[in-house]
Formats: structure tokens, sequence, C-alpha cells
């Protein structure tokens, strides 16, 4: 683990997050994703797993079960006191059945891609962080004021950050031009609404860098709405819990 994984961990004001796993390469593929939204240590020692957990108390421990040389079970058991809130999250190989693996709040599969995670990770550990905006995976970060989609993310202005919280706040639901001038800009006066239009547009250009299947409609004569383009959800590969 070298000092930029602890720099960060203590830096951002996001939810801690443990991610334990021996394979280079899925580590390599993951955590960039994983860092748009968690502030994350890396670690492949079960005994370094457990040091973090009991001096750091992560929100969440993921763990690559196929590549870790250690009884995930035994290390489960192990955690410094039972009573600690921490979520757990296992990443499977083909074939290892539910009943062997021990109790944890989500399972996901290999092969899956960097999108399915974070989607079954949001839902399994939902975001705690008063400074994250989320819909439809679509997330603002509003203190380092990002827009994120799928592991990426582009810069947005201060004023682009307030709009975006309100899209955000009540998607799929027009809101009106006033609505918005007075959320963002703080007036009701409507005699030119030029900064508002250039500031949709920007934000929307935002959306486009992404790559994000969202768009802000326009209603004409009354505003706009923030909507998904998402597909349905496909049935899940695993339960994200045991009853």
């Amino acid at each position: 683990m070298n000092l930029s994984q602890w720099e960060k961990w203590t830096l951002v004001d996001r939810q801690h997050v443990l991610f334990v796993v021996a394979r280079r390469s899925v580590e390599r593929r993951l955590l960039p994703s994983l860092e748009q939204r968690y502030a994350v240590k890396v670690t492949q020692l079960r005994r370094e797993a457990l040091q973090v957990i009991e001096e750091e108390l992560p929100d969440l421990v993921i763990v690559d079960v196929p590549s870790i040389r250690f009884d995930v079970g035994r290390f489960f058991d192990s955690f410094p006191d039972p009573r600690l809130s921490i979520a757990t999250f296992l990443l499977l190989g083909k074939g290892v059945r539910l009943d062997q693996m021990p109790r944890a709040n989500g399972y996901l599969r290999h092969p899956f891609t960097t999108r399915q995670l974070m989607r079954r990770l949001g839902r399994a550990v939902p975001a705690g962080s008063s400074d994250m905006v989320v819909w439809e995976d679509l997330y603002l970060d509003t203190e380092n004021r990002f827009l994120i989609w799928d592991g990426q993310q582009v810069p947005v202005t201060p004023k682009q950050v307030t709009l975006a919280q309100v899209f955000l706040s009540s998607p799929d639901t027009i809101i009106s031009r006033e609505h918005l001038m007075q959320e963002v800009w703080g007036t009701a006066f409507m005699g030119d609404t030029r900064t508002l239009d250039v500031h949709i547009h920007w934000l929307r250009k935002a959306i486009m860098q992404l790559e994000a299947p969202f768009l802000i409609e326009t209603e004409r004569g009354i505003g706009y709405r923030l909507v998904s383009h998402l597909p349905p959800p496909d049935s899940p590969l695993l339960s994200d819990t045991i009853s």
C-alpha cells in the first residue's frame, strides 16, 4: 500500500472502502471506478486488512475471493468488534455457491463490468455522505464539484453544481424556469433568462462529455426536466443479500 492511498483516505470526505485483492489485473481494472465514489485503501494480506479495520473503521470491505489466499469466513470472524457496522461485499468466482460463503451485504460474480459493480455497491451500501447527490448512478460531488458517471468525471462550476443538485433532487419532474432562477440565483426576476439558458447548455455538455444516458429536456414555455435513458435493469446474477 503506497502513501498516496493513506493520504487519500484521510483527506477525502467520502465513504471509506477497504478493497482486499491480490490480483493486480483486478485491482487496476476496478480501482479507478471505486475511487470516483469512495476513499479507497487496497490490501492483499489478511493481517494488514485487519489492522486497517481496527484502526480506521471503514464503511465497506470488498473482498475479491478468487485472488486472496486466506479463508474469507475466518477473516470476517476476526473483525476486531462484531458490533461494528461494517458492510461487506464479495466478488466471487464462477461456480462458487452462496452457502459456501459467509453472510455479506452484497455479491457479484466474475466476469462483470465496472458499471455493474458500482450499481450493485450503490444498492448494497447506500451513499452516506451529504456531499454526494445521486440518481440512477449519476453522481454529483458537491464538495469537489464533479459530475460522475461510470467511473468518469467532469468538473462543473459552483452554479452548475447548484443547478445539477436541483435536477437530481427532483428527477423526471418538470422544473419551472422561475424555480430554477430562484434556487440557483436567488431571484424571481424573469426579464432576462439567458444566463439560465447558458448554464443549462453547459450542464448538458458536461453530461454529453460523460457519455451518460441522461438528458435535460426542454418543456417549452414551462421549464426543464432531467430524464434517464437507462434500459430496464437486468435480472441480478446474484441476490444482493441473504435473508
